[in-house]
């Protein structure tokens, strides 16, 4: 028995060793950001002297993460590397944050040994940045790089709808790159003495632009040409909403359960008022797609606005958090917070239609059962199903039907309750490292789940979540 124990301690040690589907992207990118540092070195270009070397190391990394943004934030689901589309949305914004900080340093890391020589020669050499016509580029991109990070930083805090915002992101970024790479050609210590340095900054270059013009004016060609129609718009709770559309030519539209897409029901499939939202239909191939939608912001609230019969267009599908990520996992735990319910409702439906027979828990939590949705199906299917428990979490109880009583706690989704869901072996020790979870909900519940679940034991390799806050 002893060896047994230790066998197994050694196994769960080596699982939790395992590289996760993040961990294999993030070191991908890592390579990537090198590439720079490998062809200047490979040419003979970096500088002699610790401190400018480990400058010029660093500009070249920073140069090579500001243009990898923009296959981050593309939409680009064909692609491996760039395909996870809610966790390069999150590494885009913490990216562009550290970015921000390291070009707005980058003339004054420059400038810094200067001091050291004499105050005098620091003052000189400033005035000459300033006014040289050779830098001209580079000051403007480092002022408006300034600003527009700041404007991504706070976007919630500006008098300005998301529509408009995108628009000046998107106008700026093409802006600051443009002039970025004009400077770093032509003033920069590696691109001004050496053409084939230059052809790869102005490739990358090339390749963002590509980007920009596929995902703004060619691919929304592509989406007008296979329109969806508004069929039902119902309100199922105190602040949520069930919208239905169907494909107006009954193309099919193959997507996986967990999936999301991005809605646009401005009439053009060239506008920025776009919206992301889970998938809550099951898998078919009849272009009928379902939603279920949560009053947050100000086009949430204006849902009922929309008519039946209305063009919306349908940018998709993307997400990765599918059940072919369960297929070896003994045992399946969801857990939804609030508008959260949407992808969750999407998986155990195909969970259901696949009568899948392992133990499969769903933890959902919100404020009251008024805000609560699809609670007759979940009941429904918590008897239909061969092992499926449902357990619902409130803050508040008092208004709870009889009906539902047996499956309500008081509380929120913690630790203990997600202890709860997972099964024990045959020796009584919880199933945490063949256990899967699936977590979807505002991003303060994301971070302490997901602390909760490493506590327990789950590993990251067993967890899966998308936060849809781009």
């Amino acid at each position: 028995m002893e060896n047994v124990s230790k066998l197994t301690l050694m196994s769960n040690r080596i699982t939790s060793f395992r590289l996760t589907h993040q961990n294999i992207l993030t070191l991908g990118y890592f390579i990537l950001l090198l590439l720079p540092f490998v062809i200047a070195e490979s040419l003979g270009m970096l500088s002699e002297g610790l401190y400018t070397t480990v400058l010029s190391v660093l500009n070249l990394i920073a140069m090579m993460a500001f243009f990898v943004q923009f296959p981050l934030a593309g939409r680009l689901k064909r692609l491996p590397l760039f395909a996870n589309i809610d966790w390069g949305m999150t590494k885009h914004k913490q990216l562009g944050k550290y970015l921000g900080i390291f070009f707005f340093l980058h003339p004054l890391l420059i400038l810094a040994p200067k001091f050291f020589v004499s105050f005098d020669y620091l003052t000189v050499s400033i005035m000459d940045a300033i006014t040289s016509p050779q830098l001209l580029t580079g000051l403007i991109a480092w002022a408006v790089m300034s600003v527009w990070v700041m404007m991504s930083i706070y976007k919630d805090k500006l008098c300005m709808s998301y529509e408009t915002w995108r628009l000046l992101h998107v106008i700026g970024f093409v802006v600051i790159a443009t002039l970025a790479t004009l400077h770093i050609t032509t003033v920069g210590s590696h691109g001004q003495y050496n053409q084939t340095f230059n052809f790869v900054w102005w490739s990358l270059y090339l390749l963002s632009m590509s980007l920009v013009t596929y995902n703004y004016f060619i691919k929304p060609r592509f989406i007008k040409g296979k329109p969806f129609t508004i069929s039902s718009l119902k309100k199922i709770s105190d602040v949520d909403w069930q919208l239905d559309i169907e494909a107006k030519s009954k193309q099919s539209f193959a997507f996986e359960a967990g999936q999301f897409v991005w809605l646009n029901t401005s009439g053009s499939a060239y506008n920025f008022e776009q919206h992301p939202f889970s998938i809550v239909s099951e898998q078919n191939n009849k272009g009928k797609l379902s939603f279920i939608i949560r009053e947050l912001g100000d086009y949430t609230k204006a849902l009922h606005k929309l008519n039946i019969g209305q063009t919306i267009f349908v940018d998709g599908p993307y997400g990765s958090m599918s059940l072919e990520r369960s297929r070896t996992a003994q045992g399946i735990t969801l857990i939804a917070g609030g508008a959260g319910i949407a992808p969750m409702m999407g998986l155990l439906r195909e969970l259901a239609k696949q009568g899948d027979p392992r133990p499969i828990r769903l933890l959902y939590g919100n404020q009251t059962i008024q805000k609560m949705v699809c609670l007759d199906e979940l009941m429904s299917l918590e008897k239909s199903m061969k092992n499926f428990k449902l357990v619902l979490l409130c803050e508040q109880t008092e208004s709870c039907p009889e009906t539902l009583q047996p499956f309500v706690k008081q509380g929120f989704i913690g630790k203990e309750e997600i202890q709860q869901s997972i099964d024990f072996d045959l020796t009584h020790q919880p199933l945490t490292q063949d256990w899967t979870v699936y977590l979807s909900g505002p991003q303060g519940m994301i971070s302490a789940t997901n602390q909760h679940l490493k506590e327990i034991g789950i590993t990251a390799n067993h967890i899966h979540f998308e936060q849809l806050s781009f």
